[in-house]
């Protein structure tokens, strides 16, 4: 058990018996459910309530909710959903919210390492960045969430809204729960190591500034398969 699930479970000895915690961090799945064991031994129901969507969709009310737990204390808990979120979903047992935004994150990552690669691409054949990242962004293959990073990279504005470093760190459950399951995910890996090589000289900057390394990859002449082995999960 980590140090940090010790924590939380030595926290739901301090709630009364029929609470209901509401833990809304992304973390791994077995944390969730080791969370929900000891609030159960509490006599405290503990749902996993991942959230999907940035700081421009919590400011419009626009966020989406990944749950896991209790059916019932999960119904008992929509009003408060539903005033932080546009939508909640019910996902299964506990542990399920934080699977499903492993899930999303995956996206999330290896989908903005192929824009990243799309945009130097584009220009290496001569299309006019602005004119590139404006058509790019307007057209039905950028989800709504990588809308708004293309935009800001048409300022060059990479401040984080969701830190590299908490990229990389979702990556790494991602991988840790793949091999654990024995899943293949090459692509994941590959977009993983991109983000940890970024990470190392930008941990504060946006994910998106994955744009940027792959620029100055292109711009190099660096080689076009610069991940040659499948990305390792560092030690802890």
């Amino acid at each position: 058990m980590t140090k940090r699930c010790v924590a939380y479970t030595k926290a739901t000895k301090a709630y009364l018996p029929g609470s209901i915690v509401i833990e809304m961090s992304t973390i791994s799945p077995e944390t969730s459910r080791e969370l929900a064991r000891s609030g159960k031994a509490h006599g405290v129901e503990v749902l996993d309530v991942a959230i999907s969507g940035g700081p421009p969709l919590a400011e419009s009310g626009t966020l989406t909710l990944l749950g896991g737990g209790g059916e019932q204390a999960f119904a008992d808990c929509a009003p408060i959903f539903s005033a932080l979120a546009k939508q909640h979903f019910h996902l299964g047992p506990s542990g399920s919210g934080t699977a499903m935004k492993l899930v999303v994150n995956a996206v999330l990552g290896v989908s903005m390492q192929a824009i990243a690669e799309a945009l130097a691409l584009g220009e290496s054949l001569g299309l006019e960045r602005e004119h590139l990242l404006k058509v790019l962004s307007q057209t039905a293959v950028i989800a709504p969430a990588q809308q708004n990073k293309l935009l800001r990279a048409a300022a060059d504005d990479y401040s984080p809204q969701f830190p590299m470093a908490l990229m990389n760190k979702d990556f790494r459950l991602v991988m840790e729960r793949a091999a654990a399951a024995g899943v293949p995910m090459p692509a994941t890996a590959a977009a993983y190591q991109m983000n940890v090589a970024q990470a190392a000289k930008h941990p504060e900057q946006d994910y998106s500034s994955v744009i940027v390394q792959m620029r100055e990859l292109s711009a190099s002449g660096a080689s076009a398969n610069p991940v040659e082995q499948p990305a390792r999960v560092p030690s802890q």
